[in-house]
């Protein structure tokens, strides 16, 4: 195992929890991810503090989004052929075939 791994406190944790085995390349593996992912989480917090407002949300109450958006309900099998529609179960092509 990699001398310099310094998740391996949390990587012990994650597999004691997880009760599985992994291998010394698959540890190895899992000690990069989780740099990896600590690196992408320095970057956005730094991110944070710029204070940009969120252009949009949907739930935005501020918005005023509809309470019920009123799309149609469509029968699936109302749009498929019926030799792709068996018991009204809709038979997917595979390739080849």
């Amino acid at each position: 195992m990699s001398a310099n791994c310094n998740n391996m406190e949390l990587i012990n944790k994650l597999i004691e929890l997880s009760r599985l085995n992994f291998t010394e390349e698959e540890i190895e593996k899992l000690c990069q991810d989780i740099e990896k992912i600590r690196s992408v989480l320095n970057q956005v917090s730094v991110l944070s503090k710029l204070d940009v407002k969120p252009l949009y949300n949907v739930w935005d109450n501020i918005l005023n989004p509809p309470a019920k958006i009123g799309i149609e309900k469509i029968d699936i099998h109302e749009l498929i052929t019926n030799e792709r529609s068996i018991d009204r179960k809709v038979k997917i092509p595979w390739r080849g075939e």
